[in-house]
């Protein structure tokens, strides 16, 4: 498992560098397969690399679907 973890961690650092749009990176992330939590790391990683515009902009929308 730590081998499938560090190429998702880098196919996400990967997606960062080269500015692949977040929900990209997103529908990435809910596609590996593994764990929740190893999923919930990746996500944050992918989300702390998001412009602050970006970031408030998804907080948005999600908020708009529930």
């Amino acid at each position: 498992m730590l081998r499938s973890k560090t190429l998702a961690e880098g196919r996400v650092q990967m997606m960062l560098t080269v500015g692949s749009p977040f929900d990209e990176i997103e529908d990435y992330i809910n596609k590996a397969k593994l764990p929740d939590h190893q999923k919930s790391a990746l996500w944050l990683i992918a989300w702390s690399g998001q412009e602050r515009s970006v970031q408030r902009r998804v907080a948005h929308e999600a908020l708009a679907l529930s």
